[in-house]
Parts: structure tokens; C-alpha cells; sequence
């Protein structure tokens, strides 16, 4: 059986190559085309989204564009407490850790900076590059949210391995599970990274897609430490995620973990803190118990093949072909 997939799936690759080849204006293959061309710095989570105004989204770019271009004061509102809410949005993008110290004035924002102009601009156009790259892994103009979100954990399981060295703040107190600071940075540059480094890069990359994505976090009871993943929307149901943990150590993306229920995440031995029946206060609540991934538990390797294909490998080297149109295993 084993070598019968093999053989079908390198034909189905073949006549693909093939059928591309002979037909003039073909669909773009997958390294042609790019479902974004550029980073927008200023997605949010989805309850940010749906709380804020046309003027709060005004705002909040004209904050962002001031600390990118590097303004020593950048103008808001007259509210204090808008002003308050637009510095919390900022400190949640990946490019905070660019500002050394900050300043609430009477109308707006004063800024100073860590870095150069130089390094800023080539840390910033370094994340950006890394971002496009994730958000646009296998992109084709065919793809439905279920490829786009397959192709990211994949994208961000493959880029970066655990860090099993560093065990610096882990404690649920930490700020870093409400603020990225640099983590998103180090964790492209350096390839490695927490739980925190997962979890914020496949959010901010999945909100480019404009596909709802939330960083959640609790308590993992049989390791005395705090954990973060993530919460995605498809079709209607919300799912978890956790590409820290869907990273194999032999560099596979692995689909242990993706699309559990709140009930599988406990039997994970994380305590709920903020992800089982949990409550945004613009979104509402937010429950994990569709069950519609339930047979990728086993599955330890997955590769794109082609838009909508994927080949699949469990843990006892049993091969699979995956179609996201279908939703089926075969």
C-alpha cells in the first residue's frame, strides 16, 4: 500500500509539472504568486477589530507610521484613554521593541529609540521579509482558508525550533504573555525561540490573511509553567493550534495538536485560563468543540503538494493524501 501512494503521488506531481508546462498562461505556480505584497503593520487581534472606529484605526496608523519613521512626537486625540488603548495596540505589534522609552502628552505621543536609523530600518525590513515569507509559504490564487492556515503552522512549525536552553520566563506572570517585545524578532533571527515566538508569529501572519487569530494562554500543570498557542476561526468554529508543539524535532511540521477541542487541550494538561469557554469582551465567547480534525492526531509529517493537496505520514509511516476541499484522508 505504502509504495502504491508513492507511486500515484509522484504521477499526480508529474502531470502537474507537465500540464503547467504545456499550456500557455498557466496558473501561476506557487513561488509566482503571493497572496500579499507587503506587510500591513497595523492588524490587530479580532476583538481590537471590532471595538475600534474609523478614527481609532485613523489613529492607531498614524502611531504606527510615527514610530517606523522614527517621529520624537507623533499627534493623537484629545482622549487620554484613546490614547492610552493606541500605545497597548502598539506594544502588541512586533516592532515595540524598537521605541527605548515613550511619553503621554496632552495630545499625542512622545518617542525615543534603541536603535540607529540604520538598524531600525534593517530589523524592520528583515521582519517584514520573514513574515511575507510565512504568510505567502505555497501561496496560490486558488487556496481557501484551510490552505492558508495549513501552509502558515506549517511555515512557522518548519522555521523554528523549541529553545530548550532558555527557560526565562515562563511563569504566567511574565509580561511577555500579553506583549511580543522582541520575541517575534529573535525568534526569525535566531530560528528558536518559546512558546511566545510560535504563537505571536502565526497570529500577526494569519491576520495579514485576514483570517481571525487569537494568542491564548494557560497553565501547563505536568510542567509547572505557563504555555501560549493559538486560536484560529474557520468556517464558522474556532479551533486551537500550537505550532511549538507541532514542531517535530527531526524539523517536520506536524499536525498533532492542530485544530483540538478545549476537551483535548486538558487531556494536554493545560489548565484553562484563557482558552475554554473564553470571553472577549467584543467577540464574545469562544469555545473549541468542533471535532473535524480529529483524525490528524497521529499525523506526524505534512508536506503541500499541490493547491489543496497535502501528503500526510503518521507515526507508524503509514502515507496519506490530504485534500482540503473534501476534507478527507486517504
Amino acid at each position: 500500500m505504502k509504495h502504491i501512494l508513492r507511486i500515484l503521488l509522484v504521477l499526480f506531481i508529474l502531470l502537474s509539472f507537465c500540464s503547467c508546462a504545456f499550456i500557455p498562461q498557466a496558473v501561476p505556480t506557487q513561488n509566482a504568486y503571493l497572496h500579499i505584497k507587503e506587510i500591513d503593520h497595523c492588524v490587530v487581534e479580532p476583538d481590537d477589530k471590532l471595538y475600534m472606529t474609523d478614527d481609532d484605526n485613523s489613529h492607531y496608523r498614524s502611531l504606527m507610521d510615527g514610530m517606523l519613521n522614527r517621529k520624537e512626537y507623533v499627534e493623537l486625540s484629545n482622549d487620554q484613554d484613546k490614547n492610552e488603548y493606541y500605545i497597548d495596540l502598539l506594544m502588541q505589534s512586533p516592532y515595540f521593541f524598537f521605541v527605548d522609552e515613550y511619553e503621554l502628552l496632552e495630545n499625542g505621543v512622545a518617542f525615543t529609540y534603541k536603535y540607529s536609523e540604520k538598524e531600525q530600518s534593517e530589523m524592520l525590513s528583515f521582519i517584514d521579509t520573514q513574515l511575507l515569507n510565512i504568510v505567502n509559504a505555497n501561496a496560490s490564487k486558488d487556496d481557501n482558508n484551510l490552505d492558508k492556515i495549513l501552509n502558515v503552522h506549517g511555515a512557522v512549525a518548519r522555521k523554528m525550533t523549541y529553545d530548550h536552553e532558555r527557560e526565562d520566563n515562563k511563569q504566567l506572570g511574565s509580561p511577555l504573555f500579553k506583549y511580543p517585545d522582541d520575541e517575534i524578532y529573535k525568534a526569525l533571527k535566531d530560528e528558536k525561540s518559546l512558546c511566545y515566538g510560535f504563537a505571536y508569529t502565526l497570529r500577526f501572519a494569519l491576520l495579514q490573511l485576514d483570517i481571525d487569530c487569537f494568542c491564548v494562554y494557560g497553565k501547563c500543570t505536568y510542567r509547572n509553567e505557563g504555555h501560549m498557542w493559538n486560536i484560529f476561526k474557520y468556517n464558522d468554529e474556532f479551533f486551537t493550534c500550537d505550532s511549538a508543539w507541532d514542531r517535530s524535532d527531526d524539523g517536520y511540521a506536524q499536525l498533532s495538536h492542530f485544530g483540538k477541542t478545549d476537551e483535548e487541550r486538558k487531556v494536554d494538561s493545560l489548565k484553562e485560563r484563557e482558552f475554554s469557554s473564553t470571553f472577549f469582551e467584543q467577540y464574545g465567547e469562544i469555545e473549541c468543540t468542533d471535532t473535524r480534525f480529529k483524525d490528524f492526531r497521529s499525523i506526524n509529517r505534512y508536506t503541500f503538494v499541490n493547491p489543496h493537496t497535502y501528503y500526510m505520514e503518521d507515526i507508524k509511516g503509514n502515507e496519506f493524501i490530504y485534500s482540503t476541499q473534501t476534507q478527507t484522508l486517504e
